[in-house]
């Protein structure tokens, strides 16, 4: 499968999560959404290919990324960031442990 694909799986997930935070920001939150994930998910692969570091270990790392982005670019609280990357990795993690695990 295209890695790209799992790209575009990863934005249709994630950003139905992000959404539930800033509801009230949709339209400010799309371009944040997009410029943290086109960072945070070919960094990701690259360590992924090329370190012994676990997929959990840097999924972490994604999610703190994404809530300081979250943070810095929506001026939304520690709390409301950090909920919301983490939830929305966590899911879109899941959803990609079970597509991996059972669909291909």
């Amino acid at each position: 499968m295209n890695p790209w694909l799992f790209f575009i799986l990863t934005l249709l997930i994630e950003y139905p999560v992000i959404l539930l935070f800033y509801k009230k920001k949709w339209k400010e939150v799309a371009i944040p959404f997009l410029l943290l994930n086109l960072f945070t998910w070919p960094l990701l692969h690259f360590f992924l290919f090329t370190t012994d570091i676990s997929l959990p270990v840097m999924e972490l790392g994604v999610a703190l990324a994404e809530m300081t982005g979250y943070k810095l670019l929506m001026r939304s609280s520690w709390k409301k960031s950090f909920a919301a990357s983490f939830i929305a990795n966590g899911v879109s993690y899941g959803a990609g442990l079970l597509i991996n695990s059972y669909i291909l």
